[in-house]
């Protein structure tokens, strides 16, 4: 995992390194891996959808490319109805090619 740390202290979530490391080894999120990248995911759990949520993801897009797949039939494999990421604007574009669509606009505010 330690060769991911770049990725994810790079990929500008509220996680540090140590926080998924730690959440990795607990079960309660997945670290997918490649050579050139990682994907880092959790199951979002509602009362009618398991979604696969990748809420990580750094590296070259090749990389990105040959993981996709990987955390799609992980989450078939676990009951998952659909897949999800949030992340930076330009992942969208990416991800329309292989079937994402946006689903809803989020906003925020400091408290």
């Amino acid at each position: 995992m330690e060769h991911c740390r770049a990725w994810i202290e790079s990929a500008g979530c509220d996680w540090t390194f140590e926080e998924i490391r730690q959440g990795v080894e607990r079960g309660c999120f997945f670290l997918f891996e490649h050579p050139e990248g990682c994907m880092v995911a959790e199951f979002i759990v509602s009362p009618r959808h398991k979604v696969m949520h990748v809420f990580i993801a750094g590296g070259s897009l090749g990389a990105m490319r040959a993981l996709l797949p990987q955390v799609e039939a992980f989450g078939r494999k676990h009951g998952c109805d659909s897949g999800g990421a949030t992340g930076r604007k330009g992942w969208t574009r990416f991800l329309a090619q292989y079937g994402y669509r946006p689903a809803s606009p989020a906003v925020e505010k400091e408290l």
